[in-house]
């Protein structure tokens, strides 16, 4: 999956308060499984996989919360 449909891919899903949306403007930066995003989003770092078809977003908090996890497909 390239850059560009994996963005459009964030830009299309009907995430919960714009997470994913506002994902995909932001500047990503190229990792062997995918990105990781510039920035933070309330203290929330985020990383994107390439999964099959399929996005694995992970968000990490700068504190001790447990990672959150989910799945953006087409």
């Amino acid at each position: 999956m390239t850059e560009a449909s994996a963005r459009a891919l964030l830009r299309a899903w009907p995430g919960v308060g714009g997470v994913d949306a506002w994902i995909a403007g932001r500047r990503w930066h190229a990792t062997p499984d995918g990105w990781t995003v510039g920035g933070t989003l309330q203290g929330w770092r985020f990383e994107i996989e390439i999964v099959a078809e399929a996005l694995r977003l992970t968000a990490r908090a700068t504190d001790d919360h447990a990672p959150l996890v989910w799945t953006v497909t087409a």
